[in-house]
């Protein structure tokens, strides 16, 4: 206890001294104490900021050399981390095909691609853009290419000889494009055509996992065969589908004008928008009624067609074709089993707000047409165009079909058979799409939508496997070869309709566990 107290007034003592201490400094030096603490603070402070400054500038300094961007995860699938450039590859991919099919088939491109597709709707009704859906169809790719790359490894699958082929030629290309160009380097054109954080080595690794997932699909697809049994079975599940049917139609449109002849609008409530739209119906089903009693009396479809063509909105007489492509306006009236030549009716259909339609038709007849299709393979050499122009000059056109005999002599004086006509496809074809596959269109009907030259050539009844030709369209020049006959055009639509099927179930089944998900570095996607 003794002890212990001594301890405690020692202690005391002590912090008696410090507070006399304290009390006992003079202003001046408590001055210099403060001063010298906000000094301390300063320094710090400084010293802070310099810090600051310092991991500031070795950011901007890796920033501006794209190691961020170009490392950046966008899109996560099944574990595995796309950067932006990877993900550039596959959006550009896929909107490239989306400008290719349109052109192809509509001759015309779907979105201005001159400007931003995060700015253009692609769906009014919903308010999707061209960026949401082009992002929907690339994740969609992506999804299905990293399950299809991990299945390879899974089985062991080695990419075809063709494909490999392929994707040597497309190397090759790449690595040699950019000297037919402006561009001073391979680089440079890889990252003018493939966004600004690509580099060569990763854009070959791209090029080689899409050809080989490809290769793989394409095999998949080709795991599919059917029996005759099957095309029955389904055939009879889906006869007014596959049928061929045959109308004679008339089209008439009751609509609101809602500009004047010089263009500019006209303004109407909604009410008299209402009471000019059934004004204009009025005057349109009397006018349907008018030709059906003409036909019921047994006047001439075709005259009937000539005679009233500038108050229809559209005519076909006798038109064939299958049930799956029939006006769903006026489909079950078509597929009902009681159905006789010769049978009459006015269809009805509202389009909305100022537009009203009417159809007058005839049934003709109906069949499963066992009709053969037939396969060709083509070529397509497109005249070139002026810079901003859309049509090509006489001179063009000369100079395209020129190239196209050109290349039939080619080809004539070499080994001359289809395999050899397929790699020269491949190579100069402007129908990217079906350059891949040698050129090859299969199916092909009388009904079929091709131009009609094009569909002309390849039906002909005379046609014999080996005939080649060139055949002029819109596009340009085709030139032909006739592979022959395929399935008949009802087994052909049902083959479709199943691989269809099937494929779409596997990707399903494929893809359940790959769905992505996206991360910081989308934000740097070029679109």
């Amino acid at each position: 206890m003794r002890g212990l107290k001594r301890t405690v007034s020692a202690s005391n003592e002590k912090k008696t001294r410090q507070t006399s201490d304290s009390q006992g400094l003079s202003e001046r030096e408590r001055k210099r104490q403060q001063e010298a603490k906000e000094a301390r603070r300063s320094s710090i402070l400084y010293g802070t900021i310099g810090a600051i400054c310092v991991l500031v500038a070795a950011f901007l300094v890796i920033w501006n050399t794209g190691l961020i961007q170009r490392n950046a995860t966008a899109v996560t699938i099944h574990g595995v981390k796309y950067t932006a450039a990877d993900t550039q590859y596959y959006f550009n991919t896929t909107r490239l095909g989306i400008l290719n099919f349109y052109y192809s088939n509509l001759g015309m491109l779907p979105f201005d691609t001159s400007t931003s597709t995060k700015d253009q709707v692609y769906d009014s009704s919903s308010g999707q853009t061209w960026y949401d859906y082009l992002m929907e169809q690339t994740l969609n790719t992506m999804s299905l290419y990293a399950s299809a790359l991990d299945k390879v490894q899974e089985e062991g699958y080695t990419i075809s000889e063709s494909s490999q082929e392929e994707l040597d030629a497309a190397l090759a290309s790449l690595d040699t494009a950019w000297e037919s160009t402006t561009y001073t380097s391979r680089d440079a054109y890889i990252r003018a055509n493939y966004g600004p954080y690509m580099t060569y080595d990763r854009l070959v690794d791209l090029y080689s996992d899409a050809y080989l997932a490809q290769d793989y699909l394409n095999h998949v697809q080709d795991s599919f065969t059917y029996t005759d049994e099957d095309y029955e079975a389904y055939y009879q599940e889906n006869a007014d589908a596959l049928d061929t049917f045959t109308i004679t139609q008339f089209t008439l449109q009751a609509k609101v004008n809602t500009t004047d002849e010089e263009g500019n609008t006209i303004e109407m409530t909604d009410e008299e928008k209402a009471a000019a739209l059934e004004e204009a119906k009025t005057s349109a089903k009397a006018l349907a009624e008018e030709i059906q009693g003409k036909l019921q009396a047994g006047e001439d479809a075709q005259t009937l067609a000539d005679t009233y063509d500038e108050q229809l909105y559209s005519s076909s007489v006798s038109q064939s074709q299958t049930g799956s492509s029939v006006n769903s306006s006026y489909s079950e009236w078509v597929y009902d089993s009681a159905r006789q030549s010769g049978d009459l009716t006015i269809q009805e259909y509202d389009a909305g707000s100022d537009s009203y339609y009417y159809y007058v038709l005839r049934f003709e007849g109906r069949e499963r047409d066992d009709t053969p299709t037939n396969d060709v393979r083509h070529i397509l050499i497109a005249p070139e165009t002026d810079e901003g122009s859309t049509e090509a000059t006489e001179e063009q056109k000369a100079a395209a079909k020129a190239k196209a005999e050109e290349l039939l002599e080619q080809w004539k004086s070499g080994e001359a058979t289809e395999d050899s006509f397929a790699a020269l496809a491949e190579t100069e074809s402007a129908d990217t799409s079906s350059a891949v596959n040698g050129g090859l269109i299969s199916g092909i009907t009388p009904t079929s939508s091709y131009v009609e030259s094009f569909r002309d050539w390849a039906v002909d009844p005379a046609r014999t496997a080996g005939d080649t030709g060139i055949v002029e369209s819109d596009y340009g020049y085709h030139i032909m070869y006739y592979v022959g006959q395929g399935l008949p055009v009802w087994q052909s639509t049902a083959q479709s309709a199943l691989l269809s099927q099937d494929y779409s179930d596997w990707k399903t089944a494929a893809t359940e566990d790959y769905t992505p998900s996206t991360g910081f570095g989308l934000a740097f996607l070029q679109v």
